[in-house]
């Protein structure tokens, strides 16, 4: 249609008509109609758009006067703006109508698979109770010959010896086994081939009869069946938990997991209530997903242990998780990273391998013991030559990237023994026994003390790995003369009681000594003169002691016996300063 001003009426008239029909249309639902009145409305709109161009070009040509033609823009405008607001109702309404659609057929989803899963258990529960019958019948039936019980094959996965798996394996071993018509001593046998060997060397001595077989029991119920242990590893195994500082359905999936469990296993004690006061601490641990899990709920800070478990498996099922991603963020919180990449030794992990001597490579003697390579400094650059650990001299891996909590057998400090300056030599007249009672190795250990400026004033920091927030001495902030830019009360909860407490937060900013690395830090003040004392480790001599320190900078040679520290920063900020410190070590050409 040509452009004119004729035309443009004609077109604004269509377009008023149009718009007139969007609430009929809206009210009948239908969803055809209305995206097809989306759809002519926007079509409609455009054309009304091209035309007013075309003709407001030839009433400049004819010279009309500008103030004519803004009024007349003006008044089209009006008239456009009306039909974008029926535009956007009617996206809005599509909008709405999809998230709908969405919904329900997410609740399909979940339906389904709530009925799937319970039909699976079902058929679980069935198949076990046919299982345990058919296993009964022969442990009851005795034969004229013997008169004995037949036991069925042992599936019962061995006690690994800790707390937390008694419960597990006493339940199962007592109805399998113990309630049997079996001989004791029978039993006792099964006993032991269900322990793991540590354990097994607490009743091994024990004789092969009823009285070796009941004591063994009592043995094993006094050293692993205390309610008091069992709770305290549960709550333990909770408050161990990581904190999951994001929303990632995967590990919050891995951390629902853990925590089901134990609390599970409370209340199968009935002892859930004596440690629901860490309710809050678990909750802290997902500040990522915190909000969405208290948000419906205004009693939240009355949670209990299972009230906070089933919030999160309903947060989970609002934010599904990968079932391989989970299985496989489980696996890597188990297995340390140098077990995971030694495939050999997880497929075949019984079977013999005697190792080489990493210096000579016979497989006749330890690499402490080696008489080829004697030398400290020659054993540690054989080592580096073949980027062996320090620690414990394998590959794959660097000291600093070495999990395991073995040490030294000189000195017990955290190195291979194979290198230690120090000799072990045992004092003449003096035996094995009297060794036993005696320590042989040093209690030295440096913690990571670092001195820093915060806003200028030099002190030193702890930095604590396991701290949620960063604190500050009410010394050092009395010394800032800054106030504080958030004050808040908050409820400390611990395991037998809570108390309420008013929290001051501080905006600071703290540096290394030489200036080179800097980060703001939101510290929270402590009402006490400093945070904690250390004894001086007193750095300067351990460098000249030991031989692998040369060459190590540090910045604070206090000479004082005691020294303060008056800031912790907690594992936040120290993810912060790994992060930022690797991502200098990348730069550095």
């Amino acid at each position: 249609m040509e452009a004119t001003s004729a035309n443009l009426d004609i077109k604004i008239t269509q377009l008023e008509m149009t718009m007139a029909k969007t609430n009929t249309v809206l009210q009948s639902a239908k969803l055809e109609a209305i995206e097809r009145q989306y759809a002519t409305l926007k079509s409609i709109t455009a054309d009304v758009e091209r035309m007013r161009i075309e003709v407001e070009a030839k009433k400049l040509a004819d010279k009309e006067e500008t103030a004519e033609i803004q009024q007349w823009n003006a008044a089209l405008d009006a008239k456009l703006g009306k039909a974008d607001d029926e535009v956007r109702s009617v996206r809005e309404w599509l909008d709405e109508r999809k998230k709908q659609a969405d919904v329900h057929a997410q609740e399909e989803k979940f339906q389904f698979e709530e009925k799937l899963h319970k039909t699976k258990l079902e058929l679980q529960t069935q198949l076990q109770a046919s299982q345990i019958k058919d296993s009964e019948q022969p442990l009851h039936a005795q034969t004229p010959s013997d008169g004995q019980a037949k036991l069925p094959k042992l599936v019962i996965t061995k006690f690994d010896g800790t707390f937390m798996d008694w419960p597990r394996f006493w339940g199962q071993f007592t109805e399998t086994i113990d309630k049997t018509s079996v001989a004791p001593i029978t039993k006792f046998s099964y006993l032991r081939e269900l322990l793991e060997p540590k354990v097994k060397r607490t009743i091994e001595a024990l004789p092969f009869t009823v009285e070796g077989y009941n004591r063994a029991k009592s043995i094993l119920k006094e050293k692993f069946g205390k309610d008091s242990e069992i709770i305290k590893a549960y709550t333990s195994e909770i408050l161990g938990l990581p904190t999951i500082t994001g929303a990632n359905p995967n590990k919050i999936s891995w951390f629902s997991e853990k925590l089901t469990y134990c609390v599970q296993a409370l209340q199968t004690l009935n002892k859930l209530e004596q440690v629901n006061g860490a309710t809050s601490m678990a909750l802290d641990k997902l500040p990522g997903i915190r909000g969405d899990l208290v948000r419906t709920d205004p009693d939240w800070e009355k949670w209990d242990f299972a009230k906070l478990s089933e919030a999160i498996r309903l947060w989970l099922r609002r934010n599904p998780a990968d079932a391989k991603s989970t299985e496989r963020d489980f696996n890597e919180h188990r297995v340390p990273k140098w077990d995971r990449s030694n495939k050999l030794y997880q497929a075949r992990g019984l079977e013999f391998n005697p190792k080489e001597c990493v210096y000579c490579g016979n497989v006749g003697h330890k690499p402490s013991e080696c008489q080829k390579i004697t030398k400290v400094d020659e054993r540690k650059a054989t080592l580096a030559r073949k980027n062996l650990c320090f620690n414990c001299a394998t590959p794959n891996h660097r000291a600093l990237e070495y999990y395991s909590k073995a040490t030294c057998q000189h000195c017990k400090k955290r190195h291979h023994t194979s290198i230690c300056d120090r000799k072990h030599t045992p004092q003449a007249g003096t035996d094995d026994k009297k060794t036993l009672m005696t320590a042989n190795g040093s209690n030295e250990g440096i913690l990571p003390i670092i001195p820093i400026k915060v806003d200028g004033i030099t002190c030193r920091a702890l930095i604590d790995t396991g701290a949620g927030s960063s604190y500050a001495s009410g010394k050092l902030i009395d010394l800032l003369k800054k106030k504080p830019c958030e004050t808040k009360t908050k409820r400390v909860d611990m395991l037998m009681s809570s108390q309420v407490t008013k929290l001051e937060v501080y905006n600071t900013l703290i540096e290394s000594l030489d200036g080179n690395f800097s980060m703001s830090v939101k510290l929270t003040k402590v009402h006490k003169g400093e945070l904690l004392t250390v004894d001086n480790p007193k750095y300067q001599q351990l460098i000249d002691n030991y031989s692998h320190l040369k060459g190590i900078k540090l910045d604070d040679f206090d000479t004082k016996e005691q020294l303060p520290v008056h800031v912790v920063l907690g594992s936040g900020e120290y993810a912060r300063i790994k992060t930022d410190s690797r991502q200098a070590e990348k730069e550095i050409p």
